[in-house]
């Protein structure tokens, strides 16, 4: 049973996402990119960055240090960040505003188009939070989470200091081992 209720339009969209994802092979990679493809139900696009994820970027230097930038191989660089299922591509922005080189990822084409076309629309409004740091590079990715194909696109390899996602194991009731 939910703590929170319902409004009758959640209600519906819930009964939906669920119908849509409840598959005996569990493989859910096309069914989001099947969404994604019509395009006409999309109830987790709330047209906006989540307001968590700015909280914690703005307010909790504690938990992500307090620097974008890493040295390595004596070198310094910004901080990677990879949004998986990254959807239309707000927390990706977002996440470049506050300078990392942020990547997104999701197992849909359609997605990352609209990533795209997004980020040449508005990504002039996602300005820097720190003059001193600059905006970070953006850069969006199709492939599964789950693979390694996409990989080889991440410049310096898929290593990243930040990791965020609220959708990606979403329809997953057990999320099997090693994850």
């Amino acid at each position: 049973m939910d703590s929170y209720p319902l409004s009758a339009e959640r209600a519906v969209a819930r009964a939906r996402l669920l119908e849509h994802f409840s598959v005996p092979d569990g493989d859910y990679g096309p069914r989001w990119a099947k969404l994604w493809d019509a395009g006409d139900f999309l109830p987790w696009d709330k047209g906006s960055p989540n307001p968590a994820l700015e909280d914690i970027l703005k307010d909790r230097k504690d938990l992500l240090g307090d620097s974008v930038f890493v040295e390595e191989g004596g070198k310094k660089r910004r901080k990677r960040a990879l949004v998986a299922g990254c959807g239309r591509g707000y927390d990706v922005l977002l996440l470049a505003s506050f300078g990392y080189d942020a990547y997104g990822l999701d197992i849909s084409e359609s997605a990352v188009k609209l990533c795209e076309e997004f980020a040449r629309e508005h990504g002039g409004e996602y300005k820097a939070r720190d003059e001193a740091v600059g905006v970070g590079r953006v850069r969006f990715l199709a492939g599964d989470f789950f693979g390694t194909e996409w990989e080889g696109e991440v410049e310096g390899g898929a290593k990243f200091e930040l990791l965020y996602e609220y959708t990606v194991f979403t329809p997953f009731k057990i999320i099997p081992p090693p994850y």
